[in-house]
């Protein structure tokens, strides 16, 4: 492990930051330490102190007591990563954004939504759905990911194939700058072709750009309906064959998730004993209209058997399509 700063720098550090986001907030204890270390990789780096900010002023104070001290920072949302990014490689600051949380404007008008970087990816869509709305990208780690580490990474999931990743949704973004200033990229309309794209350019950038305090995205309608198919195959190269083809056919699928047999036996063991013993599973979802949704996943059902799929499970019940994404 490398220490970013010598001890008695780091209590005057920690006397800083106390000031500034209060003792409650602020932890040098080394088990909080050492639960701050790792994310879902195998990566593990100990951090000097962990810091939770409320504010975006905070998050400018921090940055730039940091700059005063030489000492690095990294923001950290869930920590559901699988590359590492959560991690302090050479120690310094941990930016816990868990605080900033806040749902600030939800506009079905124009459709987007204003947040705070802390938001849980589900939680934003819990409050959308009733309103008949979705974020749609769907990293499969949406029920505990935050919006700021799924704008950082350019989050996307297997609905990607249709709707993109989460970089075609950011309008605009607050960021706090390496030098503490504040700046503002983007704004609130879907149609901004003048200019650089700043925000997008912070979209994945992993925190190497600066840290994300505000995130303003475009929403959409959430589709009428949705049916949802799981097809096993004996082999991964005829699974790989079957999403070639549904590709080339002409449909959009509204997700594919493809996982092998290793993946396959891991979640069975974990999570669902049901799942067939396969060598591949491929889920299939279409939305929209009815009448158009289902004949797509009709089509692509009819692709699955042509390149081999040994079974094929199908549902449009809620229930049981949740029960199919659950892998």
């Amino acid at each position: 492990m490398v220490r970013a700063i010598p001890l008695i720098a780091r209590d005057s550090l920690y006397r800083a930051l106390a000031e500034v986001v209060g003792e409650d907030d602020i932890t040098t204890d080394p088990v909080q330490l050492y639960s701050y270390s790792f994310d879902a990789s195998a990566h593990h780096f100990i951090p000097d102190v962990v810091v939770r900010p409320e504010s975006t002023d905070e998050v400018s104070r921090i940055v730039k007591l940091a700059n005063e001290f030489g000492v690095p920072v990294v923001p950290r949302g869930a920590a559901t990563s699988l590359a590492g990014q959560a991690t302090p490689i050479l120690g310094g600051i941990a930016l816990d954004m868990v605080k900033m949380n806040r749902i600030k404007e939800v506009n079905l008008e124009d459709r987007y939504v204003v947040v705070e970087p802390g938001v849980v990816y589900d939680d934003l869509n819990a409050v959308l759905e009733p309103k008949g709305f979705v974020f749609p990208p769907a990293p499969a780690s949406s029920r505990v990911c935050t919006l700021g580490g799924a704008v950082a990474t350019n989050a996307s999931g297997a609905r990607a194939v249709k709707y993109g990743a989460v970089r075609d949704f950011v309008l605009g973004l607050e960021v706090v700058l390496p030098s503490g200033e504040v700046a503002r990229f983007g704004g609130k309309c879907i149609k901004d072709s003048s200019g650089y794209q700043m925000a997008r350019l912070f979209v994945g950038s992993e925190g190497t750009l600066g840290v994300i305090t505000e995130i303003t995205l475009r929403i959409i309608p959430k589709p009428k309906y949705a049916v949802t198919c799981a097809a096993a195959f004996a082999s991964l190269e005829d699974a790989g064959r079957a999403v070639a083809a549904i590709m080339a056919s002409g449909i959009t699928p509204a997700a594919l998730d493809l996982m092998d047999r290793y993946t396959l036996a891991a979640v069975r063991k974990a999570v669902a004993p049901e799942l067939p013993e396969a060598d591949a599973l491929l889920i299939m979802e279409a939305d929209g209209e009815p009448e158009i949704a289902k004949r797509e996943i009709e089509e692509m059902a009819r692709i699955a058997r042509e390149h081999g799929a040994i079974s094929l499970e199908c549902s449009d019940d809620p229930k049981e399509r949740e029960r199919l994404w659950k892998a």
